[in-house]
């Protein structure tokens, strides 16, 4: 992803061609897909006709494409403008893209030094305080490095006891606050050296009788912990 004067491009793969495409375009292409109609596709994107049709030349040349493919109508009318199959393969990765980037948007950040590394079992240790977390290692780590873990809230299960399984990252912890935040109830959850949000459905939270000062076992995969040097 790159940042355009405005608002972030995404660099889109089609084919073996790398195309950039922000907000605007994209909303070309869609109003294009739903209207039939560049001039009225222009008009709904709020973007002048004639940058309209340079916006679609430039992809076009980048993609060596066709993206649109417009007919004219006779005096019965009868013409429009369509998006090809690559247009329409353009729209599904942008929409692809910008969902993965809303999703990680909001997400745990922690920050902790490298403690351990293991290269025969290819992972890391970090502490949240006294808590051994433990993380796959990608990427060129060295022990003391000051390291940012990212969790989602999505990735984060909890449970009233604790449990056998392959998850070897579980911490006791409090719930100190609930919420409700789009369409699910998103808990804080005191670990003792750091806080936790968790995101869970109304149906969880009744099931488990979640409340406040409740304790409850939390728990994340090591593969779900993005972690980036600081």
């Amino acid at each position: 992803m790159t940042k355009s004067k405005d608002e972030p491009e995404y660099r889109l793969e089609i084919g073996e061609k790398l195309i950039l495409l922000d907000k605007k375009k994209f909303n070309l292409l869609k109003f294009i897909d739903e209207c039939g109609s560049i001039t009225k596709a222009s008009q709904k994107s709020d973007i002048p006709y004639r940058s309209a049709l340079k916006y679609i030349e430039n992809l076009e040349h980048d993609l060596n494409d066709l993206l649109v493919l417009t007919k004219r109508g006779g005096k019965g009318g009868g013409g429009g403008s369509e998006l090809t199959t690559k247009g329409r393969l353009l729209l599904r990765e942008y929409r692809k893209v910008e969902s993965v980037i809303k999703m990680h948007t909001d997400v745990n950040e922690i920050e902790s030094k490298i403690a351990e590394i293991d290269e025969e079992k290819k992972i890391i240790n970090i502490y949240f305080g006294d808590k051994r977390v433990i993380l796959p290692l990608r990427g060129d780590f060295n022990v003391g490095e000051k390291v940012l873990v990212l969790i989602s809230p999505e990735d984060i299960f909890l449970t009233l006891e604790p449990q056998k399984s392959s998850v070897r990252n579980v911490f006791k912890g409090t719930i100190t606050r609930m919420e409700l935040k789009n369409q699910v109830v998103r808990l804080n959850i005191d670990l003792g050296n750091v806080n936790l949000f968790a995101d869970i459905t109304q149906y969880a939270r009744d099931e488990l009788k979640l409340d406040l000062g409740k304790e409850v076992f939390v728990g994340f995969k090591a593969a779900a912990i993005a972690v980036v040097k600081l």
